[in-house]
């Protein structure tokens, strides 16, 4: 089967994944991306097909996308009192006292309110993600599954400052709350960490990261080079003058087939082809 992981711009309906059904077989493909995922649950979800999968739906290429890099995540167990705060928790009564993810995205006024305003930093964020590339790199490297990433936006082009956060969340300009395309830099987010601690703690791996990602892997959608990362999805709407016109800054369905069709699948056809 062709595995697709992600967060709200590859998830199960009105997304370029829907094109791909189109291609081929509904059966082939298991779309595991979901809405509000960070880049940490992206990487144990792919690590769980790997190796929960029964031979039949055998993982045979994948498709990941990874989601901005400020996004916290926790498996938290939700009682009785939690559930009053924690994200769906009215929707879904059956998952009272479970463990759960919050799958909330950029959330600093919601249950992870603690966690931005006491422990957040840009220099985590970075290195979390790029530990969560390389690491997915290794998993499917190490059972043999061919695949290609692509991303939301330029990961190192989105200003992830908390000051930044919190805009992208209290604006009341149409069609700009939830909009990463907002927190563009144009220059990057490297310039923004903060400075490390560097004679006592021995494990800053930024740069060892950067060396050890495939790069290769990745489809991006513009020439630009931040420290190995170029475009998203964001990014291919922005470099056509297309504002994303699907709610909470993200494309149509409409954008997500074009994206598809004129940018993706050539660059995947020959491989999936190959597998399936």
């Amino acid at each position: 089967m062709i595995l697709i992981n992600g967060c709200s711009f590859t998830e199960i309906e009105n997304t370029w994944v829907d094109e791909l059904q189109k291609k081929k077989p509904v059966e082939y493909i298991k779309n595991a991306a979901t809405s509000g995922a960070s880049n940490t649950l992206i990487r144990r979800k792919v690590y769980y097909y790997l190796n929960e999968t029964s031979k039949k739906h055998e993982v045979k290429y994948a498709i990941i996308q990874w989601t901005t890099i400020d996004r916290w995540d926790y498996p938290i167990f939700v009682d009785e009192e939690k559930s009053k705060t924690f994200s769906r928790m009215d929707m879904h009564p059956e998952r009272i006292n479970k463990i759960n993810y919050m799958c909330n995205g950029t959330d600093t006024f919601g249950y992870g309110k603690d966690f931005y305003e006491k422990y957040y930093s840009i220099y985590g964020a970075v290195i979390e993600t790029l530990e969560n590339i390389y690491h997915t790199q290794q998993y499917l490297e190490s059972v043999g599954v061919p695949y290609k990433m692509i991303t939301i936006g330029n990961l190192f082009d989105i200003d992830a400052s908390m000051e930044k956060l919190i805009e992208l969340q209290t604006t009341n300009v149409a069609l700009q709350k939830g909009n990463y395309a907002n927190l563009k830099t144009q220059k990057n987010i490297i310039d923004k960490l903060e400075d490390y601690e560097n004679s006592w703690y021995e494990v800053n791996n930024i740069k060892s990261l950067l060396n050890k990602i495939d790069f290769t892997k990745f489809l991006f959608t513009d020439n630009v080079n931040i420290y190995g990362f170029g475009g998203g999805i964001i990014e291919w709407f922005l470099n056509k003058n297309e504002k994303l016109i699907g709610g909470g800054g993200h494309p149509s369905k409409e954008q997500h087939q074009n994206f598809f069709e004129e940018f993706l699948w050539d660059k995947i056809k020959n491989e999936i082809d190959a597998v399936t």
